[in-house]
């Protein structure tokens, strides 16, 4: 059995909960021309946390100013989107801990 830590809080599982996720949407990056997002081992709960994050904070729709209306983000931007939001999920999560 697989007891790798989940790499965003460090939970160990002999159960199988903590796989491989992509850190941006398959999807997301397929639409940019990017190859595959790089994964990260995860447990079930700070997957369920970041899609959490992804809903929230992942914005499809941007103002441009020079345009004075709203805009689709191109796939590149929605990649630079999710990667920063990605980011400020794990900061939280590693801030977090250090308070347990």
């Amino acid at each position: 059995m697989d007891d790798e830590p989940c790499e965003v809080c460090g939970y160990r599982s002999q159960l199988g909960a903590v796989e491989k996720h992509y850190v941006i949407p398959n999807k997301v990056t397929q639409q940019a021309g990017m190859s595959e997002s790089h994964t990260i081992k995860m447990c079930c709960n700070c997957r369920r946390e970041l899609d959490t994050w992804y809903s929230a904070k992942v914005a499809k729709m941007v103002y441009d100013t020079m345009a004075q209306q709203f805009r689709y983000k191109t796939s590149v931007e929605m990649v630079e989107e999710y990667q920063s939001v990605f980011n400020g999920f794990v900061n939280y999560k590693k801030r977090k801990n250090k308070v347990h």
